[in-house]
């Protein structure tokens, strides 16, 4: 799989949890909405333990603080006083970097098929290849 479709998955995985945190939360189940937290501070922390800061320099500086933002703002959900507020706040930031990811990913042809394969691109492994977001680059 292409770095960058890998990287534009996990963001949507990460809003998949958020939404079903908000779900959770609407339902007062709370036991649940920290399950789906916990889930997407798991990918944010993935996303952001590859950074390169040598190579990445400022790119990889503004994902380390986005990435940190949202983990700090998402490990406290669950105890604000308006937890479904709290993560559509979180939702909307990470949609917009999604966005972001999911039109250079068209803009490059590798966008997704209905499959789940790339339209186009090398295949690799999400890990081995997600690692180059962090560099500052996404290798076609």
């Amino acid at each position: 799989m292409p770095p960058l479709v890998a990287v534009v998955r996990l963001y949507e995985k990460a809003l998949t949890h958020l939404h079903l945190a908000r779900e959770a939360a609407r339902e007062r189940r709370f036991d649940m909405h920290f399950k789906h937290v916990e889930r997407t501070i798991l990918i944010l922390s993935g996303l952001d333990s590859i950074l390169d800061m040598d190579k990445g320099k400022d790119v990889a500086a503004t994902l380390r603080g986005f990435y940190r933002s949202l983990i700090r703002q998402a490990g406290t959900m669950t105890a604000k006083r308006d937890p479904v507020a709290a993560t559509d706040a979180v939702i909307r930031q990470l949609a917009i970097m999604a966005k972001t990811w999911q039109s250079i990913a068209a803009e490059r042809g590798m966008v997704p098929t209905s499959t789940g394969a790339p339209a186009k691109g090398p295949h690799a492994s999400v890990i081995g290849r997600s690692g180059d977001h962090a560099h500052g680059r996404i290798l076609a």
